[in-house]
């Protein structure tokens, strides 16, 4: 098995093309039948014409190449594969030696065309790159390693799903599949890469609610490969958090977004097919306006229109921090069964961080028993520890008092006539906050007893006693914590909603972008959305992130996100739909460039053999300076009163902080001139001392700074060269023992300002230099005589002398 057909041809602008059919990654890439290509020789289609960036964020793509069949042998075999299973056979398109495109033919595709050459059929078949076949598989829990996934394994394990990654083994381009171009990281990685950043199995469950009756653990577990999101949804939930859009291009498949059109090139990481990191490289992308002396680049003038300004982007996110545990039926067994959470919150007040756990066991009752259970008793046990091993168990009241031996409770439950059923047994407990220290939580279901009644007789029947039986349970453990907040949030769901506005531009035509991400921060481990980043030694808890785009704008993965958005719609965005005629070297991750905009392939259809791209363009020209976000703010309550309780308390905590912030600020102020500020008094003033405060500004930080100055203050220059320094006015010369040069600060920097220069010796000169900035229109002034003297003033161009003496 190997290539089994190819067929090649020359663009209008000279270009190679090269389409091969593969059985199999395997045998000869050389052998196989040449046949002819009919037609445009192919066609590419890539999808997302009229999608926002923010949509369709799985760019999938399909080639379609019509082949003129030559016998009826080659026909047998083209009209063969409908029969195939679709993993088996490959169409592969190369660009001159590069490789351009790998796809699944799709046998439901087969097309015999009416149309023929020479009196041939012509055959039509469609290849994909597989990107929309990921919905039709789930994400599989064997992919996890102790519930998390590393996101380059995730996209490994979903791509593998198509059975083409060993093609590029293959093909002899191993080292060229992945290409991760997203410039948003996270700053707790030991560097960028996909390969560095991990993610929770529960955010790729399509249904899950800790609290709810679980009846997936009476059947193959929470995760089941059914109760997973399909491959493309995974994708896209990646895609959405990161802002960025996942296609295949050039041979590989690329994840890119706005911020990385903004240079001229695309820094990149580089993965092999097995999805190990290779290294970083940059990928020239500005296709720019050029000539062709054959025919202009816009073959037919374009239609320009335009996506709507966003006046906010709402970013909603459903928190949740649980810890979790399960024994499914299959595991049933008479043993122990425990939770244990380490790093838990804790706190000084019993309601700072409140936790609820619940316990849910099942079991069956003994089949073909002869002694007529009639209770059940489910014996758990809950406590905390610290580092010592110090433990702390409830009480009564739902405090948590020191123990050294953990009371077992001791719950039972009728089951009279429950022969042959299932019984269910659902305990749950709000719990005050874990004192500080005792961090570590274990609860333990230790076992489950029948309990029948044991019959003697004895002058008549009556009761003498119990039987008790160890039975076999499965069930599950769940804890779900608080989060540091004053909110109620009785389900321990957090719902919350992230605003960012961008500038206030066109606002009279505005829509809204609202995103449900399922990542997000939490500064607790169990957040079932928090990104983990390898430190290069461990794994954290991702806190911030950058954008990219700059060196400052920083923060969690939705205030990133939010900022993105926000940032690209913060003006109407331009779209261009036309025809471009391409010199033979665009492709789907470049982007046309002739004006302001960096126009980047939306949808489009691919004509190769006349070179043109036919479709539309988003202009991208984000403007990251003009967004302001509110951060995280608005934690909404599940219903009409939780709503307006949360925003009052929301609001009612802002306006105390603007209080404490204005009546703070007279002293602030006072503090900072008194004690910060340039210039600022280093030891006790004399009685009576006067002091001027200016302000300075700094042009390459923007910074405004305090300058306090003694009034008329005065400092004494002898012989050798001498810089003024901010705090003095007069400038007093002592030529005694030599000459005296004083250098003026610069004039630009120092408009208005006065300086006053005295001579109090007879003997040498004192000169005034301006350095770069002229005095009177030379570069320095002198004062030979004895008491002379001169006033100089800037006017921010230069130095005036304005007395004399």
């Amino acid at each position: 098995m190997a290539r089994k057909y190819y067929g090649t041809f020359k663009s209008f602008n000279n270009t190679d093309w090269k389409v091969e059919i593969h059985d199999a990654p395997t045998g000869s890439t050389t052998a196989g039948t040449e046949l002819k290509l009919a037609g445009e020789g192919f066609t590419l289609d890539r999808d997302g014409e009229g999608s926002k960036w923010h949509e369709n964020r799985v760019k999938s793509s399909r080639v379609t190449a019509r082949w003129v069949i030559p016998n009826s042998t080659v026909l047998d075999a083209f009209i063969g594969i409908q029969t195939e299973a679709e993993t088996y056979w490959t169409m592969v398109v190369w660009r001159g030696t590069e490789l351009w495109f790998v796809g699944r033919v799709l046998a439901d595709q087969l097309n015999r065309l009416r149309e023929s050459i020479d009196g041939k059929p012509v055959i039509e078949l469609t290849a994909v790159d597989g990107l929309d076949l990921l919905d039709g598989y789930n994400v599989q829990p064997s992919w996890f390693t102790s519930d998390f996934i590393q996101i380059n394994v995730l996209i490994k394990e979903c791509l593998e799903e198509l059975n083409l990654s060993a093609y590029w083994a293959y093909l002899g381009k191993t080292d060229y599949y992945f290409f991760d171009a997203q410039s948003m990281y996270a700053a707790d990685a030991s560097r960028k890469g996909v390969d560095m950043l991990r993610l929770n199995v529960r955010t790729f469950l399509q249904t899950y609610d800790p609290f709810q009756d679980i009846k997936w653990i009476d059947l193959t577990g929470l995760y089941d490969e059914l109760n997973m999101v399909t491959c493309k949804q995974a994708l896209e939930q990646v895609c959405e958090i990161f802002n960025v859009r996942f296609m295949h291009a050039n041979g590989g498949y690329w994840i890119t977004d706005v911020t990385s059109y903004a240079g001229t090139t695309i820094p990149y990481r580089r993965y092999d097919s097995s999805m190990v990191y290779k290294t970083t490289g940059t990928y020239s992308h500005r296709q720019a306006l050029g000539n062709l002396p054959a025919r202009p680049q816009w073959a037919a003038k374009p239609n320009l229109y335009y996506q709507p300004v966003s006046r906010q982007c709402i970013i909603d996110t459903e928190r949740l921090n649980i810890a979790y545990t399960s024994r499914y039926r299959g595991n049933a067994s008479i043993n122990a069964y425990e939770l244990i959470a380490t790093e838990i919150p804790t706190g000084s007040t019993p309601n700072a961080v409140p936790f609820k756990f619940k316990i849910l066991v099942r079991f069956a009752y003994p089949a073909n028993s002869t002694k007529n259970y009639e209770q059940a008793e489910i014996i758990h046990r809950v406590w905390l520890e610290d580092s010592s091993g110090n433990k702390k168990q409830l009480d009564a009241n739902g405090y948590w008092v020191s123990t050294s031996f953990v009371d077992p409770t001791n719950e039972k439950i009728d089951i009279k006539n429950q022969q042959g059923n299932w019984i269910t047994y659902k305990f749950e407990k709000q719990c005050t906050t874990a004192p500080v220290g005792f961090d570590k939580l274990r609860i333990i279901i230790d076992e489950v007893n029948v309990i029948a009644p044991m019959f003697s007789k004895i002058g008549g029947w009556r009761t003498g006693g119990t039987i008790r039986d160890d039975v076999a349970f499965w069930g599950s453990i769940d804890v779900a914590f608080a989060t540091t907040s004053d909110y109620q949030n009785p389900d321990y769901v957090f719902e919350v909603t992230e605003l960012f506005n961008a500038s206030a531009a066109n606002l009279a035509n505005s829509t809204q972008i609202e995103l449900q991400p399922k990542y997000y921060y939490s500064e607790n481990k169990y957040g079932v959305g928090n990104i983990w980043a390898n430190d290069g030694t461990q794994w954290v808890i991702a806190d911030e992130f950058y954008g990219g785009w700059d060196s400052i704008t920083k923060g969690t993965p939705t205030k990133m996100l939010g900022v993105g958005l926000s940032s690209l719609y913060a003006d109407f965005v331009p779209v261009v739909r036309g025809t471009w005629v391409d010199s033979g070297s665009l492709d789907l991750v470049k982007s046309l460039y002739f004006d302001n905009y960096t126009w980047v392939l939306n949808g489009v259809s691919f004509n190769p053999r006349q070179d043109q791209w036919e479709g539309e363009w988003l202009g991208v020209a984000p403007v990251y300076t003009n967004t302001t976000t509110t951060g995280e703010g608005l934690r909404i309550g599940n219903t009409q009163d939780g709503i307006v309780r949360d925003r009052l308390n929301l609001i009612e905590t802002q306006v105390n902080n603007y209080q404490s912030m204005l009546s703070d600020m007279p002293d602030t102020i006072l503090g900072y001139l008194v004690n910060e500020a340039d210039g600022a008094p280093t030891s006790e003033p004399t009685l009576n001392t006067r002091w001027e405060v200016m302000l300075k500004y700094t042009e390459s930080t923007g910074n405004i700074d305090w300058h306090l100055q003694e009034h008329d203050a005065s400092v004494t220059y002898t012989n050798g060269t001498h810089t003024i320094t901010n705090g003095y006015e007069l400038i007093i010369c002592d030529s005694t023992d030599g000459n005296v040069t004083v250098n003026l600060p610069d004039a630009d920097e120092n408009k208005g300002k006065k300086y006053y220069f005295i001579k109090i010796a007879n003997p040498h000169t004192v000169t005034i230099s301006g350095g770069t900035f002229n005095i009177n229109g030379s570069t320095a002034t002198t004062i030979n005589n004895l008491y002379g003297s001169k006033t100089v003033i800037s006017n921010g161009t230069q130095w005036y002398i304005i007395g004399s003496v």
